[in-house]
């Protein structure tokens, strides 16, 4: 028997920066920029020593090296850069010992002690372990000062440190040190509990080698279908569905497992389709049916394992338990699943599942409630919603999940025009939630809504990335991620990761659409029309058509692309603003004027609040019209309007380069060619790298032979090279 992981010796690196939760506390915009600036110099100085970074959660890096030279050259180096910035004091533990490797994760009793080691020590420290220093060369430049023996909690012996003593590390005092430790003791959750899991994981290894005679070949992927709720009170279909959400979340969070997004098995609730075609559209080798009965003040769930496409049962259980241990019965729930698929679950996997949302099952009903009225994506079902979730916190003032939900009512309510500050109260809520529990994937993912609300691209990323770590199957935030890094200019790694939502949400639209986007964008056109056309076998959105169109202009066949906007209004009994819109953009581009000026007139019919509208196009494309047929007033009063709306936004959204494309447009209408460049080079670098809206674009039809319109192209199109010969390698890595 096989296993999917390996043993090995290595040097183990920890570190994290000093005081960062009260910094967060004091000046989240200075924090973040550390994290940055922390997570840079660990990347850069890592790579030259022959590091590897295994993960970055919190304010923590660790990382693994082959030497204890190179680990303690990189630590000294780290230490010395981070000096230089002001706020800036990390401590650094390193130790060396046999650790496992399993998915890319590592654990042991080398990780655990390594994690001790560092958490004891004090600002621009580094500390090493006895094992450590008696591997440092006779000739070398690292000096050291023995500290002594410690003893440290849950670590059977003492333990002897050494501080490392070069320039310009800060050795501390045996007292120091002591403190920290009793520090430590009394609170042990600020050093990595996650970590403290791992003989459990080394429990489970065991056991599937001894006694798991079952491997699971396939891939390992699961669509958790809607529980069938089995209570004679219809009332408590809210408890099946919600059950059916906390499971996926669950199971979401084993980095092994591709597990299908709740969004997307919601589409299959009680259908009658055959399970072999239900793993077909979803693309996964195992589905979970389960079923909640309630008796009395008692739980009943019935939960079954398939192998849909051999018509198998891998695994049945039937839970009786009470209601309060509903949490117990997700994390069995989520474990066996793993256990079948012959999944490891790392100590951190481990310490997710173990977590309770709550103590009070009041809560917990609550808060299934709220969520299945914020599902509805309504105006006032969001109202009715905050008020269960506000219900849920009053009950428990710790439901972090609870907290994190109502950051999401918040962000909301901006999107339905109920203005900005509500952005402010979804952050503070998010924030609240990540206070109580810094590891819920669900509050870094609302945290980044509001930052990519506001157009706060970096924070945005950096708080998805967390996210992404903390559940590698969140499929929101990972689309999310994908979209921040498409408007930031980065398509490869956004194609990536639109890739990956699609595979957890495969009957969603949007991503298969943005991946053709990029795809056009890298003047692959065949692909693009492959990934357009599946977006559009799934819903008729104007914006696939819009695609497909610029394709054809592209091409030089501007009588295909008109073609494309009858089939915006083919089968539709309500044309919306986006449609007169989609269609006015074909026309413009593709030359048709008459037409053109025709639907973005229908369009801002349609669009009472346009004039408030950052992102609304048709008044800039219908005032070069107005401009080219020397309706000159009529174009003065729409590019004023548009110009106004839009320097209005660059204070908020100053990371969003369509901004200062649209500008450029304008500034090109109103004659000031400088000042149309100008913001032309700012959308370039702020990551446009669709060159379409510049070379097709007839309001710069005169500009394409200026030099610095020229090196903006050439620009585009080497990131477009770069890009292509990315995927192309990647391509042939996965083919090997």
């Amino acid at each position: 028997m096989s296993l999917d992981y390996s043993r090995k010796q290595s040097v183990v690196f920890f570190s994290d920066i000093v005081g960062y939760t009260r910094l967060m506390g004091k000046d989240e915009d200075r924090a973040f920029a550390l994290m940055r600036q922390n997570l840079q110099i660990h990347q850069d100085v890592l790579s030259n020593f022959r590091g590897q970074i295994i993960k970055e959660l919190g304010d923590g890096i660790l990382a693994i090296f082959e030497t204890v030279p190179d680990a303690l050259a990189a630590s000294l180096e780290i230490q010395r850069q981070q000096s230089l910035i002001p706020d800036m004091s990390i401590r650094i533990g390193l130790h060396i010992g046999d650790i496992i490797f399993d998915k890319g994760d590592v654990f042991g009793d080398a990780v655990n002690l390594t994690s001790r080691i560092q958490g004891i020590g004090v600002p621009n420290c580094l500390l090493i372990s006895e094992q450590i220093k008696d591997q440092i060369p006779a000739k070398s430049e690292f000096q050291t000062s023995r500290l002594g023996p410690f003893r440290l909690k849950n670590v059977d012996h003492p333990v002897e440190l050494f501080a490392v003593t070069n320039p310009p590390l800060v050795v501390p005092k045996r007292t120091e040190i002591i403190k920290n430790i009793q520090f430590q003791e009394k609170n042990p959750w600020k050093f990595w509990a996650v970590l403290g899991a791992s003989s459990l994981v080394l429990l489970y290894l065991i056991y599937s080698v001894f006694w798991n005679n079952a491997i699971w070949e396939k891939e390992k992927s699961v669509a958790i279908l809607p529980f069938v709720n089995s209570s004679e009170n219809p009332d408590q279909e809210f408890f099946s569905e919600g059950l059916t959400e906390d499971v996926i979340t669950q199971v979401s969070k084993i980095g092994s497992i591709k597990v299908i997004s709740e969004e997307a098995v919601s589409r299959f609730k009680n259908s009658t389709s055959p399970l072999d075609s239900i793993a077909k559209v979803l693309n996964v080798s195992t589905i979970l049916k389960g079923s909640v009965q309630w008796m009395g003040d008692k739980i009943r769930i019935n939960v079954q394992l398939i192998d849909p496409e051999d018509n198998k049962n891998l695994w049945a259980e039937t839970y009786n338990r009470e209601a309060t241990e509903i949490f117990q019965v997700q994390e069995a729930i989520a474990t066996e699943i793993a256990r079948v698929l012959n999944s490891s679950l790392s100590a951190e996997e481990l310490n997710q599942l173990s977590k309770t949302q709550t103590n009070s099952f009041e809560a917990y009903e609550l808060h299934l409630k709220g969520r299945e009225l914020y599902a509805n994506y309504d105006k006032q079902s969001v109202l009715e919603a905050i008020e269960y979730f506000k219900a849920a916190i009053k009950k428990d003032p710790n439901y972090a999940l609870a907290y994190a939900s109502l950051a999401d009512c918040y962000a909301q309510l901006n999107y339905f025009g109920e203005g900005d500050e509500w952005l402010d109260s979804s952050l503070e809520m998010s924030a609240k939630a990540l206070e109580i529990d810094p590891y819920l994937a669900e509050g870094f993912k609302s945290q980044g809504n509001v930052y990519y609300y506001r157009g706060q691209n970096e924070y945005a990323k950096i708080s998805f990335e967390k996210a992404r770590v903390l559940n590698p199957n969140l499929s929101s935030a990972i689309g999310n991620l994908a979209t921040v890094y498409f408007v930031s200019g980065n398509l490869t790694e956004a194609l990536k990761l639109q890739k990956k939502s699609v595979s957890l949400n495969p009957t969603n639209f949007i991503p298969y659409q943005i991946c053709g986007w990029i795809y056009r964008e890298l003047d692959q056109f065949d692909e693009a029309y492959d990934w357009l056309d599946r977006s559009y076998s799934l819903q008729k959105d104007p914006v696939t058509i819009e695609q497909k169109a610029f394709i054809e202009i592209e091409k030089g066949n501007l009588t295909q692309a008109l073609d494309y906007i009858d089939s915006l209004f083919i089968e539709k009994d309500d044309t919306t603003a986006l449609d007169f819109s989609t269609a006015g953009n074909i026309a413009f581009f593709a030359g048709d004027w008459d037409t053109a000026e025709r639907f973005l007139i229908k369009s801002m019919e349609k669009t009472p609040e346009f004039e408030q509208d950052e992102y609304f196009t048709s008044p800039i494309l219908l005032a070069y019209i107005y401009s080219e047929n020397k309706e000159l007033q009529e174009a003065k009063s729409l590019t004023e309007k548009s110009m106004t709306v839009r320097e209005s936004a660059m204070e908020l959204f100053g990371d969003d380069f369509n901004l200062y494309l649209d500008l450029a447009q304008l500034e090109a209408i109103q004659g000031d060619r400088l000042q149309a460049v100008n913001y032309l080079i700012i959308a370039e670098e702020k990551g446009l790298r669709d060159d379409f809206y510049i070379l097709n674009n007839p309001i710069f039809k005169n500009y394409l032979k200026d030099a610095r319109i020229l090196s903006i192209l050439e620009k585009i199109s080497q990131e477009r090279i770069k890009a292509n010969q990315e995927l192309q390698s990647s391509d042939l890595q996965r083919n090997r």
